[in-house]
């Protein structure tokens, strides 16, 4: 009787793992045919001088694309133009995101109509959202005007001037974004305990103490993943530079002022029809992002234990 249970027992979970792998069958699938046969294509074509128009005539010629890209100064303006959006937009949604969220569950009515506003840009498109940004900050306009008499810079058509094309990026990717991290940083708020919250009251701690010692410190999790996540949004951007200049050779208006790795890849591949060029670029990017989510996570990992 004993071996007849355990053999029902064992029966029994392999119809769970069969169950399960064909829950997932078809993700898996999918993931094979539009994600990895795509990449491991990608992979191989970064070795290769290989003309879209000319797929049989591809050679093979080892690094030469990645020795090429390195030497190429556009290369260097959209990695360049990379990291100031990164390093401007990431510390800005990490910061106002939180503080957005903090303050948002200080108020007592309407949390839900906050949470919404500052949302819908989350959910609208790119393409759209960069558009009608676009008309605030033309010449003359309220914006322009107002930022050129308190702070001095320029009037101008933001989107259309070099000394200010990639600061307006930097704004539509923060605006863009940010509703998304607000939703995170609520969520990571909520699970707050609220007894430690009473008991620091009754210690006799201020708001600001209370949120430097308790609540910044217990959404260290959330605030990881904020972090990671804003890295590899920024370092993809791609969405706002194409809206702004969908023509000429290389992708980023003015003269490739916006250009980004992303539209890089993407006027190397679309515009010249030389994926191998723009395979080695996006095997550079996915380089860089991986390198990024390592350090990122042995930082988490090391926080945690020190906590």
């Amino acid at each position: 009787m004993a071996s007849t249970a355990a053999k029902t027992k064992l029966s029994l979970a392999q119809r769970d793992y069969v169950a399960g792998y064909i829950f997932v069958a078809p993700i898996l699938l999918l993931m094979l045919v539009w994600f990895y046969y795509p990449a491991l294509q990608s992979l191989l074509y970064s070795f290769q001088e290989i003309n879209f128009l000319k797929m049989a005539d591809a050679r093979y010629i080892g690094l030469g694309n990645f020795q090429k890209l390195f030497a190429d100064p556009a290369f260097w303006q959209a990695a360049k133009n990379t990291v100031i959006i990164t390093a401007v937009s990431v510390p800005a949604l990490v910061i106002f995101g939180f503080l957005v969220a903090y303050n948002i569950e200080a108020v007592m009515r309407g949390k839900a109509a906050y949470r919404t506003l500052y949302y819908i840009p989350a959910v609208t498109s790119a393409v759209a959202l960069t558009i009608s940004v676009m008309y605030l900050f033309i010449e003359r306009g309220a914006i322009p005007t107002l930022l050129n008499r308190v702070f001095g810079i320029p009037d101008v058509t933001w989107p259309a001037d070099t000394r200010t094309a990639l600061a307006f990026v930097c704004i539509l990717v923060i605006w863009k974004n940010l509703g998304f991290f607000v939703v995170l940083f609520i969520t990571g708020l909520q699970a707050i305990s609220n007894e430690i919250i009473e008991a620091s009251k009754v210690d006799g701690a201020t708001g600001l103490q209370r949120m430097w010692y308790i609540t910044i410190p217990q959404l260290r999790p959330t605030t990881s993943l904020v972090v990671i996540l804003s890295i590899i949004w920024c370092m993809q951007c791609f969405d706002e530079p194409y809206t702004l200049a969908r023509s000429g050779g290389v992708v980023g208006s003015p003269a490739g002022t916006t250009s980004t790795l992303v539209t890089f890849f993407y006027s190397q591949n679309f515009r010249y029809f030389n994926p191998g060029y723009g395979s080695a670029a996006a095997f550079v990017i996915f380089a860089v992002l991986m390198l990024v989510s390592v350090i990122q996570r042995a930082y988490s990992g090391r926080s945690q234990d020190h906590a």
